[in-house]
Order: C-alpha cells, then sequence, then structure tokens
C-alpha cells in the first residue's frame, strides 16, 4: 500500500484562497475608510473532537464492512459534523481507502475503520481522525493491519493523510484494531498507542508528522502483556499533567488471570516502569478513564467476569491517586452483564459519569441482542449506584425502536457535539436493518442523557454503502484534550 501521500496541490489552493487575501478594509465614522490596522479577536481555544475546528465537536464512525468499489469488506469511515443542535447528516464526508489523498487503495478484507479515534497529533489546533485497518494486508502478509492519521482541517479533513503499519508485520495481527491517543509527553501534541498481540506501539507526535514517510515508532511489552495485550486506555491518573497509557493482560497469571497496569507519561513520553500493576480476576473486555470524583486525577473503571465466585460480572473502579491506582471498590449497584463503555461529564457537574452498554438486552418479544445502556452518575465518592438509569431506543424521546439483534451500544464514544459543555453519547448499532447499521446521538443535558434531540442515522442517511456495512462498529469522539 502508498506508504505517504503529500497535499501540496490541497494546500496552496487552501493559501490562494484564504490566508494570501487581503482583509477588507472596514468602515470609519461619516461612511469612509481608514487605512488603521485592524486588529482581529483572538481566536477561540480549539475545541475537543472539533475536526473543522468550527467550535462543535465532530463524529466519526467506523462501517469496517463496508464494500467500496465492489470490494467486500474493503470498509470506510463517515464523518459527521457537530452544530448547535448536534449531529446533523445535512453535512458530512465519506473516508475510504480510495479518497484521494488516503493512502492505500480499497481491497476484500481491509476493514478499514475497524477503530476510530481522535486527537491533535500535528499540533495545529483542529482534531485529526486515527483510523484502523485491522485486516490490512502489508506486502504478502495477510490481515498484518494499518493505521491511517487524516489530518483536520479549515471545511474538514482534505487530502492530507499519512498511513504507517508495524514495520515487522505479523500476519493476522489486526494491527490498528485496539488504539487509543493521549498527550505522554505533555508538548500539546497527541500520541497514538496501538495494542496489538503481546506488544503496546507508541507513535509520538509531532508538527512535521504528515510530512514523514514512516513515523518513529516505540514498542514495548506492558504489565503482564506477555501472554497476550489486551484494551488500552490514556488518562491523567496521577494529575501531573502527563497522559498515562492503561493497560490490561488476560490470563497471565495462574493465580489472578490478568494484570491491569499504568504507565507513567514524562517529558520523555511514557516509562516502561509502571506505577501500578494489579493483579485481577479474569480480567476484562474493557477499560475506561475519566475523572468520576472531580479530583483532577483520571479514575479507571474495568469490567471483569466471573470475577468473585458466584458472581459472573462486576465492575471496578480504581481511583487516580499521586502515586498511581487507589484500592479497586467493587460497583455496588445492579448491572446486568456488560462492559465499561465510556465515562464522559454528560450533566456538566464536573464529575465523569459511566455509561455501561448492555449489548444483549433484549427486546419487548424476547429476542436477544437488541442492546441498552446504563448510565451510572458520578460524584466526588465514586459511582452513584442509587441514580443509576437505563437507556434503550425505546426510552422516551430517543429516536428509533429497539428490536432483537440491532446490537445497540457495541460501540460508544462521548463528545460535545452541540458544544454546551456537557458529553453527548455516540452509540453504534451495527446489527441494526440487517446489518445495514446505525447510529444514535443521544445527547446530555443538566439531568444526564436524554432523548430530547436526540438522531438516529444510517449510511442511507449520508449516501455511503449500505449493503452489510455494519456501520456503527466503531465510533470516535472525544471530550478531552
Amino acid at each position: 500500500m502508498a506508504r505517504h501521500v503529500m497535499a501540496c496541490t490541497a494546500l496552496a489552493t487552501v493559501v490562494a484562497a484564504g490566508a494570501l487575501v487581503a482583509p477588507a478594509a472596514f468602515a470609519a465614522p461619516g461612511g469612509g475608510t481608514t487605512g488603521a490596522v485592524h486588529t482581529p479577536r483572538k481566536a477561540a481555544a480549539p475545541k475537543p473532537g472539533d475536526v473543522d475546528r468550527d467550535g462543535f465537536g465532530d463524529l466519526a464512525v467506523g462501517a469496517p464492512e463496508g464494500t467500496v468499489k465492489g470490494h467486500a469488506k474493503a470498509g470506510y469511515v463517515s464523518l459527521v459534523y457537530g452544530t448547535a443542535q448536534g449531529v446533523r447528516v445535512s453535512r458530512h464526508k465519506g473516508i475510504t481507502q480510495d479518497t484521494a489523498g488516503i493512502p492505500g487503495v480499497p481491497e476484500a478484507g481491509d476493514r478499514f475503520g475497524s477503530s476510530v479515534a481522535m486527537g491533535d497529533v500535528d499540533g495545529d489546533g483542529y482534531t485529526d481522525l486515527v483510523i484502523g485497518s485491522g485486516g490490512e494486508s502489508i506486502g504478502t502478509v495477510a490481515g498484518a493491519g494499518a493505521v491511517t492519521i487524516v489530518f483536520g482541517a479549515k471545511g474538514g479533513p482534505g487530502t492530507d493523510a499519512i498511513a504507517f503499519h508495524n514495520p515487522k508485520p505479523i500476519a493476522r495481527e489486526g494491527f490498528g484494531d485496539r488504539l487509543t491517543v493521549g498527550d505522554f509527553d505533555h508538548d500539546g501534541r497527541d500520541d497514538i498507542a496501538i495494542s496489538a498481540r503481546t506488544k503496546v506501539h507508541v507513535v509520538r507526535g509531532a508538527s512535521n508528522l504528515r510530512d514523514i514517510d514512516e513515523p518513529k515508532m516505540t514498542s514495548f511489552t506492558p504489565p503482564g502483556g506477555g501472554a497476550g495485550t489486551g484494551p488500552i486506555a490514556a488518562g491523567d491518573i496521577n494529575g501531573d499533567g502527563y497522559a498515562d497509557l492503561v493497560t490490561e493482560a488476560s490470563f497471565d497469571d495462574p493465580a489472578d488471570e490478568g494484570t491491569l497496569g499504568v504507565l507513567p507519561g514524562s517529558a520523555t513520553g511514557l516509562k516502561t516502569k509502571p506505577i501500578s500493576q494489579i493483579g485481577l480476576p479474569f480480567a476484562g473486555y474493557s477499560i475506561v478513564t475519566g475523572d468520576v470524583t472531580g479530583d483532577g486525577r483520571d479514575d479507571v473503571v474495568v469490567d471483569t467476569t466471573y470475577s468473585d465466585g458466584p458472581d459472573e460480572f462486576l465492575l471496578r473502579m480504581f481511583p487516580g491517586t499521586a502515586s498511581g491506582l487507589g484500592k479497586g471498590v467493587p460497583y455496588g449497584g445492579a448491572v446486568e452483564p456488560g462492559r465499561a463503555g465510556v465515562l464522559a461529564d454528560t450533566d456538566g457537574d464536573g464529575h465523569a459519569d459511566l455509561v455501561v452498554p448492555v449489548v444483549g438486552e433484549a427486546d419487548s418479544d424476547g429476542i436477544q441482542n437488541a442492546g441498552a445502556l446504563t448510565v451510572i452518575p458520578g460524584k466526588s465518592t465514586g459511582l452513584d449506584a442509587a441514580r443509576a438509569r437505563k437507556l434503550t431506543l425505546d426510552s422516551p424521546g430517543v429516536m428509533g425502536v429497539m428490536e432483537g439483534n440491532d446490537l445497540f451500544g457495541l460501540s460508544l464514544a462521548a463528545g460535545d457535539f452541540n458544544a454546551d459543555g456537557r458529553a453527548d453519547l455516540a452509540v453504534g448499532a451495527p446489527g441494526k436493518y440487517l446489518a445495514t447499521g446505525a447510529v444514535s446521538v443521544i445527547l446530555g443535558s443538566a439531568s444526564g442523557p436524554t432523548g430530547v434531540g436526540s438522531i438516529l442515522f444510517t449510511p442511507e442517511s449520508l449516501g455511503h454503502p449500505t449493503m452489510k456495512a455494519r456501520f456503527g462498529s466503531a465510533v470516535g469522539a472525544t471530550t478531552t484534550r
């Protein structure tokens, strides 16, 4: 596949159309014009997840099984822009490996869009898209996987993009299927971490990243990862201003079955010596980070299964402290088997709330895998089980109908799409409409996520490929920088 595409023509067009045009003279008293220098207002600080820097967070949706140019499961990503009303399908952009400037070509089984994350990796104030294509073949190595960065810009991403892969590609590794972004060296540019097999690979953000053919990659084995590295997440656990990397390895220790680790960020990037390494029984399917307690440090929630003898499912929250993770606190409320989906402040009270997808939830006819969400508010002492509530496509005001095999909640992300200071939820339902797939956007409010202003859209809403696309298998948005 092509490794790097420079967008010199597109860049020149932008300059000619914008930066080199002299500003219009402004009106002087009396109706004339003045030659006095006009000092423009200072630009507003960039918003998290804002690809075009219009002040609203944007949403990226992966459809890794979408057909492109006749190639089944080549995959694509749909970028849908935020507005004052939230995400609206009236403005959107489709991105495939057939899009001008995007490295590679669409091939059957590439699964472009198998994962999607957002972050400003070059520090220019525009959020960039980080897209995994876990089925990408590298040379003759089938299914090795790759990652594509599509750079944000005024008006939305153009033709500036690069792609990279494991320097030593491994067949069926799925490089890019699990990734996260965070500013591990606190230089104002997000870094990219990829979990694949027993390793974590890190590409550091740089102002000239779009000009680098082969970004330098650091690879290491995280705590317990020798038996296989699982989910990863970024967050400032110890509150020192550097994003840390939280890792999970399953089945690495016969006594504990899993390891939760925290690798600290620093001025030189991630350190390989963990500040936390905790054994867990059957460490779970996902880990999420966010400041539940409101103390300025990110906390970690992990789901574990078959964890305490008769208990088949348990959520644990590990509070962030100055020295790493504190003692794990089991969630005390009743939650059906699911996974830790996202931590985000959906009600604007300064505490991150936990959203747990329960994908196996049955619909009103008893058909399984319709899906639901459990929303658990955060407070200063942790998760507030007493105020937990359920959301489905049948909840009042939520657009859509709950149906078996929707897989509502299989993917989940949070972003501030209407710029009201509260996190909104993007919920993938890739099984809906016979696996065409759909995404539900549920806005946050002073009382948390509600159906007010919610939308449900499909690839047909955007004019993008529909047949068995599994649109919504991945969603990308962010509320943090």
